[in-house]
């Protein structure tokens, strides 16, 4: 082996090919490892953020105590308790009645988040209450001063100043007050028939986290997967009695709705960040480990010539790899744990209120050893086939340079695509996503490839002055697919974080409604709409809220499956008519609007779980007999959005607006806040919700994911560099001879820099068109994903093909233009350096 072996070491390292496959390997291992570990941290950090919403990692909810067995359960898993009571109730002074929140709190509150209040004070006493500035405003009172809770006795000791837990919907009603738990008897405010919820929140470790939720799913599915366990009514009647409990149990992403699509999103794009930095550097190395095997090919031809073996040959080459793999596993893990290290304090440095830690003994026995067995199986995949295939070449191949067959090219591309493949379901967790995006990239490549090598043997068949450009259709047609591919990867992410940037922004504008308006009497709805307009506080329209059933479906009662499983059949609607629909909703199927009366219209969603389609006529149960309405369309509705939405809308003069209430939302400066007091004062029948503080919060983590994803895009947008250095040099190598030869048979300088410059910086601008088809079409994918908007990116249909033609043409006229002023004998001669 020795003498085989030592001489090709040495020549190896002297050559450019062994070191840019080195790169790739340290950077294959590196970077996949400490992407995946950052990932994952930034995963849970993310997660902690929105549990400061909830107060806790876990929120278990009733609306009766919560049973024993829970808390033990949650004691035997070391998880961090606290009990909370909520209920709505009358608050009131001397003069002053006002119907507020109250938060029954116990010491241990909030297990997550931040309460402050001002005075300071560790924890809430019995016989203490404190307010929320609105609150206080209200009833007017000061510190010091007594306030009645219903029957109860309370002294106000503080004034909350930040409470990051923010109860959702109009059940949380505006203001708040906190009282110690011990004092809820003492109001008498709970009683028979009132509406209250026992909460238990948990926190702790992760797993110990995921391990309470998968206990307490196993014994209370979703309402999703009791519908999908139950297949008629028959199995609906033998239904165990839990299927009927009011118990619940919230994550911190379910804590609040308007952050679980970022949130789903975020996820999202960290597994295609994953997928994408997982494929640049498998394409990195098979591009490399290509380079490297077509510069010794001439010395194995030589070791053939002098008597070597096959077997003595392959045993050295694999050795070498084995050096050269062992180097890349020493400098990988290095600089894996210095990148990680590096991306979570560059997090820290920029994202501050990140919570992230970091633990190079993780990284050592998690992503590491996944990382460097499947580079391994991508370095083979891609050497394995082409040496195999030198091994069989000629002896005659060191006098005569002979190029690939296409058969050997097919073999090596299916080998090392399985192994590519292999290597991105290993390192990633989103196997549907992982599918979707690495089918679509082979099939591109596969089409796109065919119709490239088509496209430039019909150019080189022209027999026209461009024809000469083109000498091997297929292998430049690798080359341009593969430059392609690694240029629109690094397109992709930047696209989608400028889709879920506007997406993000359109759900949270300027001016985004801050205070909602509940129960407005509709003979008091035209001096609101008038004060409105006055303050010049703009917002959504008023629409009148009536309550009411959906009972039957074409005059059929919904079955009892649906009855017992699907939570619109399960309680009463807030129904609205109205002429226009909101801004943000979207007709997805149907009429644009209405013609008649007695129409309505369907949230989609809904129209699907309960089997409704357009034409279908729906019964309804108000407080004044049954209504019947024509279905005309289904929209799609943003939940998130902070506005009033409807499951249905019914068209004009369908129902009596007076038999109900109206509700909306508008946007109060912060400077204006003092004027809404009287606003709330005048129409005191009238509930007002303050938003403001789970406004700011939404828009504090949405601007933590919005710095997140930019660093992840810049960082894979490096990676994706050395694709690109990678697919130039192969373009320069081959070039190398061919402009040696041009030159030994008395072509110009000239003539070469304009020949290297037009085939090169064509080769680019089709590349450039290429990625940009690329770049389309894995975004459409991963906006399908993420149910984002799919649409044209115009912009970098014009910039890439641009830069690319620019960018090839320069290389070739500049970066070969030195051989032109050596002698080629010496150019032949350092072809293989």
């Amino acid at each position: 082996m020795n003498p085989l072996f030592r001489p090709l070491l040495t020549q190896s390292f002297k050559s450019t090919g062994v070191y840019l496959l080195l790169i790739a390997l340290t950077l294959a291992i590196s970077a996949t490892t400490a992407l995946k570990f950052s990932n994952e941290q930034v995963q849970q950090a993310v997660t902690l953020q929105a549990a400061e919403m909830l107060a806790g990692d876990l929120a278990l909810t009733d609306n009766e105590p919560i049973a024993q067995p829970w808390k033990d359960r949650a004691k035997q898993l070391n998880l961090q308790q606290s009990e909370v009571t909520m209920f709505g109730t009358m608050a009131h002074t001397a003069d002053q009645f006002v119907m507020v929140n109250v938060k029954a709190i116990d010491a241990n509150f909030p297990l997550r988040g931040e309460l402050r209040v001002s005075p300071t004070a560790k924890s809430i006493q019995s016989g203490e209450i404190w307010l929320s500035q609105r609150a206080m405003d209200l009833l007017r009172l000061k510190i010091g001063d007594t306030v009645q809770i219903a029957d109860g006795s309370f002294k106000v000791t503080a004034k909350i100043a930040h409470d990051s837990n923010q109860e959702l919907g109009f059940s949380g009603f505006s203001p708040t007050v906190i009282i110690s738990r011990q004092d809820v008897a003492k109001t008498n405010a709970v009683q028979t028939g009132s509406r209250i919820e026992y909460r238990l929140l948990l926190a702790g470790a992760v797993s110990q986290s995921k391990q309470f939720e998968q206990a307490f799913r196993q014994q209370y599915p979703t309402w999703a997967d009791r519908e999908d366990m139950q297949n008629n009514d028959s199995d609906a009647d033998n239904q165990p009695p839990e299927a009927q409990s009011s118990l619940r149990l919230r994550n911190a992403s379910e804590g609040n709705t308007r952050l679980m699509k970022p949130i789903a999103n975020l996820d999202t794009f960290l597994q295609l960040a994953n997928i994408l930095t997982i494929l640049l550097c498998g394409i990195a190395i098979a591009l490399t480990s290509q380079r490297y095997v077509q510069q010794n090919q001439d010395h194995i031809a030589l070791m053939r010539c002098m008597g070597a073996s096959k077997q003595q040959i392959l045993w050295a080459y694999l050795s070498l790899l084995a050096v050269v793999f062992g180097f890349a596993i020493v400098l990988g893990s290095a600089a894996g744990i210095g990148l990680g290290y590096g991306l979570l304090q560059l997090m820290l440095q920029l994202i501050p209120q990140l919570n992230v830690t970091f633990s190079a003994l993780d990284m050592l026995l998690g992503p590491l050893p996944i990382a460097m067995l499947t580079s391994a199986v991508v370095l083979l995949g891609f050497v394995l086939p082409s040496l195999w295939q030198l091994l069989n070449t000629a002896p005659i191949r060191v006098i005569r340079q002979q190029e690939k067959s296409v058969q050997s090219m097919l073999w090596m591309l299916l080998t090392g695509t399985a192994s590519l493949v292999l290597f991105s379901v290993v390192l990633t967790e989103n196997l549907m996503l992982t599918a979707w995006v690495i089918g679509a990239i082979i099939v591109l490549c596969a089409v796109l490839y065919l119709f490239i090598w088509a496209l430039l043997k019909f150019i080189r068949n022209l027999k026209l002055g461009i024809s000469a450009y083109v000498r091997t259709p297929y292998q430049t047609a690798f080359q341009i697919t593969a430059l392609a591919l690694g240029l629109s990867l690094i397109t992709v992410l930047a696209v989608l974080r400028t889709d879920l940037l506007e997406r993000w922004q359109q759900q949270l504008p300027a001016g985004t409604p801050n205070q909602f308006v509940y129960g407005l009497p509709p003979m008091d709805m035209p001096a609101f709409q008038q004060q409105l307009n006055i303050h010049g506080w703009k917002g959504t329209p008023l629409y009148p809220n009536i309550r009411g059933r959906l009972v039957a479906k074409n005059d059929q009662p919904f079955s009892n499956v649906l009855l017992k499983n699907n939570n619109s059949l399960r309680r009463e609607l807030n129904l609205t008519q109205a002429a226009v629909f909101p801004v943000d909703n979207k007709i997805l199927s149907g009429a644009v609007k209405f013609s008649h009366a007695n129409e309505v219209s369907v949230e989609a969603k809904t129209a699907a779980e309960l089997g409704i389609q357009i034409g279908d006529r729906l019964t309804f149960s108000l407080p004044e007999g049954l209504l019947q309405a024509k279905v005309i369309n289904l929209r799609s509705v943003e939940w998130e959005s902070f506005s009033p939405n409807f499951f249905f809308i019914f068209s004009p003069k369908t129902m009596d607006e007076n038999a109900g209430s109206y509700l909306g939302s508008f946007y109060v400066p912060p400077a204006e806040k003092p004027q809404l007091i009287q606003l709330i004062q005048q129409f005191s029948n009238t509930v007002f919700i303050d938003v403001t503080l789970i406004l700011d919060e939404v828009k504090r983590i949405v601007g933590l994911l919005v710095q997140i994803i930019t660093i992840l895009a810049v960082l894979v947008a490096l990676s994706g560099i050395l694709v690109l250095i990678a697919c130039l040099n192969l373009l320069m190598d081959e070039r190398k001879r061919e402009v040696a030869l041009l030159r030994s048979f008395g072509s110009s300088k000239q003539k070469l820099k304009r020949m290297l410059s037009l085939e090169i910086g064509f080769m680019g601008l089709i590349a450039g068109v290429v990625s940009c088809l690329f770049a389309e079409i894995i975004s459409a994918i991963a906006s399908y994903r993420m149910e984002l908007a799919i649409q044209p990116h115009w912009e970098i249909w014009f910039i890439l093909p641009v830069l690319m033609t620019l960018l090839c043409a320069l290389i070739g006229r500049y970066r070969l233009s030195y051989l032109s002023d050596i002698p080629p004998l010496q150019s032949l001669r350092e072809m293989n350096q």
